[in-house]
């Protein structure tokens, strides 16, 4: 029953949060006044109010953990569980799902399935949330490695797992967002999986997840931000150039 409502809890927080953000967009460049320059703004709304609203909840949740009782709470008593119910549960699955969201766009490209970018953007924006993902994670790492109740039963805060398949899942949603709306989805399910499997498996708790959720979310959107401004910059100067 309560891995059920984990993976409930998870993706409806998720889906809950982006239809809101996502209409929350649509709707600041829907009037008439603003539909000249809706499409260019589509492309630098990343680091937007609306867009943040997702990673940043789910990171302010996370951190939260040393000061919200509630949160702390419901962390033990998830483990309590997962501890008596599965204690001899383990799987790697986690190790290679995590990677199957950022996959999928090279299969995509593969098959010539129309995205919002080349192959050979697709390669830098990937290692680009990679570095940013890794960064932020390592420095998040350090900074609650000295409080304990990011360190209880020898986890870690937040999880690198869950962070970096939602990277992942946010490149799959803004590759595939405008024309194949449905599938831009898929990429989220595939990572509260592996959340879930981290629970399960005992290497982190519940908030940990949330928090990677929400560090891979936000990772992606700098890395599209930083992109969308170096190109920019380039086809600018190209222009002056003539």
């Amino acid at each position: 029953m309560i891995k059920r409502n984990i993976c409930f809890i998870l993706t409806a927080l998720f889906l809950s949060f982006y239809s809101f953000s996502s209409f929350a967009q649509d709707s600041a460049v829907s009037t008439p006044a603003f539909e000249g320059i809706r499409s260019h703004d589509n492309k630098q709304h990343y680091l937007k109010a609306p867009a943040l609203i997702i990673p940043a909840t789910f990171l302010i949740y996370g951190g939260l953990n040393p000061v919200v009782n509630g949160i702390s709470k419901l962390d033990n008593h998830i483990m309590a569980h997962v501890q008596q119910k599965y204690p001899h549960f383990h799987s790697n699955a986690s190790d290679y799902l995590m990677w199957v969201p950022s996959a999928t766009i090279y299969s995509l490209d593969a098959f010539k399935v129309k995205t919002a970018h080349s192959f050979k953007q697709h390669l830098m924006l990937d290692a680009g949330s990679i570095a940013i993902t890794g960064a932020l994670g390592f420095g998040m790492r350090i900074i609650s490695r000295n409080i304990k109740s990011f360190n209880t039963n020898n986890t870690d805060f937040p999880s690198g797992h869950t962070a970096n398949a939602f990277r992942g899942a946010e490149i799959l949603y803004q590759e595939l967002k405008d024309k194949h709306t449905l599938l831009s989805y898929s990429g989220y399910f595939v990572a509260t999986s592996v959340g879930v499997l981290r629970i399960y498996g005992k290497q982190h708790y519940f908030s940990q997840v949330v928090a990677g959720a929400g560090l891979g979310i936000l990772s992606t959107k700098i890395t599209y931000w930083i992109f969308d401004k170096i190109k920019n910059a380039k086809e600018g100067r190209e222009k002056h150039s003539f």
